[in-house]
Formats: C-alpha cells, structure tokens, sequence
C-alpha cells in the first residue's frame, strides 16, 4: 500500500491541522496509508485538536530512507528549511499557508495549493507560479453555542496579538496608551499564551464582543474567522491574506498595515455604537457560515486536484 507522510502533523497550529486532513482524505478517499513525521516530540495526544484516526509516526530523521517513489509527501512552507523537496523520493505536495514563516519556498514539489488569493499573488510575483486558491475550513461543529451578545461584558476586549513578541507589544501600548484617557476602565485580555483544546478556544472567542486583531501579517488569518463563526467583532488589521474574507464596513472593521491610528480610531468608533458593533457580529456569523468555509468545501476541492496529482 502506498503511504502519505505529512510533516508535523500534531503541532497545535492550525495551518498543520489542515496539512492533517489532506492526509486523512489522502487516506479515506484514495485508499493511502498515512503516517506522520515528527521534528519533534509532538504527539497526538498533546495536540489541541481531535484526530480521527491518528497516524502511526515515525521521526523526521528517517523520512529520506524510508518513503519510495510510489509515496506521497506533504509539508507546509514553513517546514522549506529542510529541503524535503530535493530529499525525497515520491510525488510532493504543499499547501502555502501563510508567507512569512520560511525564508526562500522549498523547491521539487509537484503541486503547490495557495490558502488566499493574496498567497497566490505572493508566489506568483517571487517564484513565477499560480497555483489554485483552497480556503481553510472553520471546524464550527466542534463550537459551542456562542454566548448571547447582551451576556458579553462591556468593557473588556479579546486581543489577536500574534507575532513577533516586541513589535505586537509596541502596537498593544500605543493602542492602550491612547484608549486610556478617551475610554478609562478598559480591560484588555490577550489571545496568545498556552495552547488549549479547539472548543475552550472557541468559547473563549465567543466570550466577548471585540476581537481586536493586531496580528500585521497573516497567509489567511483562520482565528479572525473563527471569531467571526463565534459572534465576535473582529476589529484590526487585514493581515494581507484576510481581504478574501474581511469586508471593513460590512462584516468587520479592518485597516491594511500599518495603519495603526486609523485601527484605533476603529475600535473606538465600535466602542461608542455597540448596535453597529452587535449588527457587524451578526454579518460576520453570515460570513463565517458560508459553504467555501467547510470541511465538506475543503474536502471537494481538494479531490480534482489530489486525483490529477495521482495521475
């Protein structure tokens, strides 16, 4: 039997997720043995996610002597500095997620998937490809219910503080710094920290009014998204990859990079009308909803595209 080995699969993020579940339909739809490859000594077992089935693993070390020419291989951009590309026997795969965690994109792959349309125009412009465009899926039946807005306190607010540690504190002190006499006895509450299990992540999300998103940089941004799905307001800047999703204006209020003050002066537009900030939750929950953001979506796309690569 043929096998698909997919890179990290087990770390909690959600761009490696979605490198799992190419390996599971791998599995489930065209009859492939699935293993994951381990840099580490990340495990299923402490992940965030539910993984149905789990793969048998085997380390990172012994990928090169081990997968043959009738095997498959699938690795995210940000695993390039390995060089799998040029290592490994078998047909390869990549799914570019994002643009800023490798430093040159790994070459001797046979099918590059872009995650955004703006990936896409990313790649294009620096490697001269163009590949097509599969959107993430929000795993929404894993949610709960999200919490009735009149529930969500007034004045504390869910901060998206993704990237690099100086930078992401130097925006969130401009942000406070100027809040803080405008709207004295706001609570900010960040994002990042431990890793928890999907479902207390999403409840967390759903827990409160404003997401404001500081993260300047995204390939597509899922945790906006998933925010979104949860009735929050996202609030911040578009990350680049967001614009296929983020209508500032009609679902959210988004800026470009770096336009902080113009971010800041969003937020306390929403702070001074909460009907306007209630009325963009609920368009973003119609966002969120739609069907390009399901797993079923994911798995139908990805099924042409996985039956040419297998000739």
């Amino acid at each position: 039997m043929a096998r698909v080995y997919v890179v990290a699969p087990y770390l909690p993020h959600g761009g490696t997720f979605m490198a799992y579940h190419l390996a599971r339909l791998l599995q489930l739809d065209f009859g492939f043995e699935a293993v994951a490859v381990t840099i580490g000594t990340e495990t299923a077992a402490n992940g965030v996610f539910v993984y149905d089935p789990v793969f048998p693993s085997i380390p990172l070390a012994a990928l090169a002597t081990t997968i043959t020419d009738d095997d498959l291989l699938i690795a995210n951009p940000s695993f390039s500095r390995f060089g799998l590309g040029f290592s490994c026997r078998g047909r390869k795969l990549m799914y570019i997620q994002g643009f800023t965690t490798y430093d040159v994109l790994d070459g001797g792959f046979d099918l590059y998937v872009c995650v955004s349309s703006f990936v896409r125009h990313f790649v294009q412009s620096l490697y001269g490809i163009s590949p097509p465009v599969i959107p993430p899926f929000v795993q929404r039946e894993t949610f709960p219910p999200p919490r009735p807005w009149s529930e969500r306190p007034e004045g504390r607010i869910l901060v998206n503080n993704k990237g690099h540690t100086h930078r992401q504190e130097v925006l969130l002190n401009r942000v406070v710094t100027r809040l803080a006499a405008a709207r004295p006895g706001l609570t900010f509450d960040l994002l990042s920290g431990e890793k928890e299990p999907q479902p207390a992540f999403a409840a967390r999300l759903g827990a409160y009014r404003l997401l404001l998103s500081l993260a300047p940089a995204e390939g597509f941004g899922l945790i906006p998204l998933e925010a979104m799905a949860m009735g929050t307001t996202v609030v911040g800047f578009d990350g680049f990859g967001g614009v296929d999703y983020l209508r500032s204006g009609q679902n959210c209020l988004a800026v470009p990079w770096p336009r902080l003050d113009d971010l800041i002066d969003s937020l306390l537009a929403l702070l001074d009308d909460p009907a306007r900030a209630e009325a963009l939750a609920q368009e973003g929950q119609r966002t969120a909803a739609q069907p390009c953001y399901t797993h079923a979506h994911f798995r139908a796309a990805w099924r042409p595209l996985l039956a040419a690569l297998l000739g």
